[in-house]
């Protein structure tokens, strides 16, 4: 039974209010409970509830690794613009560009680390910043705003999805979306194993794999050492040495060292040649065409090893590779080293290989 009043009537009953959490009265009669003390307060809460809606899950953002790749290919195109001597203008775009990342970097590094456990006291020592600073700097909802602007200036500056402002000159188209070196890797391999037509299950017994295990490396899940990606390639029925630059490239070991003449444009026609499997094999008809109008028979010469390009040319047919020709550089550069050491000039539009010597060196050899 329900209490009365002294004057007889039942007595009021009060709730908090859901949203200002003030004590309101409620209703006594038949109908649904109020949740809110007034309209104003119900408004508040559904504009919150929307906003939690539309608001994107910090987990699902891209953070530190994803931003570090998209730099270094900014970085790719600044060096790219910089051999090309671009204009003042488009070099400070690049500049620019570089800024906002690394300032979106920052932001992705703290929020990686917070994951991981760290604390603010851990993020302002490694900040040199006060603690307050760096929680209002670097708190969730300034994360939310910070990679929603960010998202926005992507949309704006790369409506497309392809290009990158400030691009100049065929060397550097689509360099920004190229595949980071460990996806180029794991891309090659699959595309061997198709080619092959070697089934998962029959290339895993040979290899003495689990086929799980042999899945992850072909989608790029797990980096494999050498001789387990050498015999992958020799299960596959395909050369070893097109896949060993992607493979350094991988596990970060960039650096070149002296070779023959030789053995260094072997070395640069197998990367090409991994570049190719890494991109699907497209036609050398299709892969002129997207650099710029090379004939079909240079191209197909170029990735049989037949012709060695020079620079210009082999920078705009990285690039239709979905490459960086800023990391395909150094090869050439060493070839380039090798070539003046005997000669006076490279050749404009490149060497035939008739005119090397037979090579004296392996492509694999440690």
């Amino acid at each position: 039974m329900g209490s009365f009043s002294n004057t007889g009537r039942p007595a009021a009953q009060h709730d908090r209010c859901a949203q200002c959490q003030a004590p309101f009265e409620q209703r006594t009669g038949p109908g649904r409970r109020k949740e809110y003390c007034s309209r104003s307060c119900r408004r508040r809460a559904q504009r919150q509830r929307d906003g939690q809606r539309a608001s994107v899950p910090l987990a699902t953002l891209p953070w530190g690794r994803d931003i570090a790749e998209y730099l270094q290919a900014l970085a790719a195109r600044l060096v790219d613009a910089e051999h090309e001597r671009a204009p003042l203008q488009v070099l400070l775009e690049h500049a620019e560009r570089l800024a906002k990342e690394i300032t979106y970097y920052r932001a992705a590094a703290v929020q990686d680390a917070r994951t991981a456990g760290c604390g603010w006291e851990v993020v302002a020592a490694a900040a040199c910043a006060e603690v307050e600073t760096v929680r209002s700097r670097w708190g969730e909802s300034a994360l939310k705003r910070l990679f929603a602007r960010r998202a926005r200036e992507q949309r704006m500056a790369d409506p497309s999805g392809r290009q990158v402002p400030g691009q100049t000159g065929s060397a550097t188209q689509s360099v920004a979306q190229a595949p980071c070196p460990a996806r180029q890797f794991a891309a090659a391999m699959a595309q061997m194993q198709r080619t092959s037509r070697v089934s998962l299950e029959e290339a895993a017994r040979q290899a003495d794999l689990s086929p799980s295990y042999l899945s992850r490396i072909l989608s790029g899940k797990r980096l494999p050492s050498w001789p387990v990606t050498h015999m992958l390639a020799s299960i596959f029925q395909a050369s070893p040495a097109d896949v060993r630059y992607l493979w350094e490239s991988a596990h970060g070991l960039g650096g070149t060292r002296r070779r023959s003449l030789a053995g260094a444009a072997d070395r640069l026609c197998a990367a090409l040649r991994g570049l190719h499997l890494a991109a699907g094999c497209p036609s050398a008809a299709r892969l002129g065409a997207s650099a710029g109008g090379l004939s079909a028979v240079t191209v197909t010469e170029v990735l049989r090893g037949q012709h060695v390009p020079d620079w210009e040319l082999l920078a705009r047919l990285v690039s239709a590779l979905h490459g960086r020709p800023a990391d395909i550089q150094p090869l050439w550069e060493e070839l380039h080293y090798a070539f003046l050491v005997a000669q006076d000039a490279f050749p404009p539009g490149g060497l035939a290989r008739t005119k090397l010597p037979a090579p004296s060196e392996a492509l694999d050899e440690d």
